[in-house]
């Protein structure tokens, strides 16, 4: 009998901190074959199975899910369903008021700023004119200290400094993709990972800051694709990115 299943987090960054599904079985029989069947909502047919095999009766029970154990599920809400078998193959019901499901949000990126912004005018778009150059990301005005980050999991390729330009910077290599992520003018002191670092969606990158040559408090987002940043890649219009992520976040 299925005596006890909730689902934390019900929404889940790929390449974020998992889902945690928590369940208790009880049975007759020592063992029981679990496993959890992920269907896109309004839809029949599964996306995929998690196969827990046998697992102890009697006792409480937790299995963390990344949103990749089947490939990466693409982002939209799904319905988990948990089912088990006893050690005869008899499929164990469930226990009065006791769900076998719950929903999940997947999704695949995060917006980078975690408090109020603004997406500026003109002057703060991809392709917007600078003396000697064009602008290659897209300017996101918040206040100074305003959190800032990871869209996406991934490994940090570097962490540096340029006065006369990006101020303090972070370079993000994210994970499963061809897209390098790019974070200028963060606040001094404010940046705790390292280059060569692995880093969860959603991880915290640094703050808004000034640094380096800007006129006031903002983050400077770029997005390269290809091979990445300044190593063969080349740099694409982040707005559409960010007003899809926005909604979720």
């Amino acid at each position: 009998m299925l005596a006890a299943f909730s689902l934390r987090r019900p929404s889940l960054y790929v390449y974020g901190r998992p889902a945690r599904v928590r369940f208790r079985i009880r049975s007759r029989t020592r063992l029981a074959d679990v496993r959890i069947t992920i269907t896109p909502r309004g839809v029949r047919k599964p996306a995929g199975r998690i196969r827990l095999g046998p697992r102890p009766a009697g006792r409480d029970e937790a299995v963390l899910m990344t949103g990749r154990e089947a490939g990466i599920l693409p982002e939209g809400s799904y319905r988990l369903r948990i089912s088990a078998r006893d050690a005869r193959g008899r499929r164990l019901r469930r226990g009065a008021g006791i769900s076998s499901t719950g929903d999940l949000l997947v999704l695949h990126h995060r917006f980078p700023l975690a408090g109020p912004f603004s997406y500026g005018g003109a002057g703060a778009r991809f392709g917007a004119g600078r003396k000697g150059h064009t602008h290659q990301g897209q300017d996101l005005t918040a206040e100074e200290g305003t959190v800032v980050l990871a869209p996406r999991g991934g490994v940090v390729k570097a962490v540096q400094y340029q006065a006369a330009g990006a101020g303090h910077y972070v370079v993000l290599d994210g994970a499963g993709e061809q897209r390098d992520y790019v974070f200028m003018h963060l606040r001094t002191g404010s940046i705790p990972v390292r280059e060569g670092q692995a880093v969860h969606t959603g991880q915290r990158i640094g703050e808004v800051g000034n640094t380096g040559r800007s006129s006031g408090a903002h983050l400077h987002f770029e997005v390269w694709t290809g091979a990445g940043w300044y190593s063969g890649g080349r740099p694409v219009d982040p707005l559409p990115l960010l007003r899809a992520w926005e909604p979720a976040t």
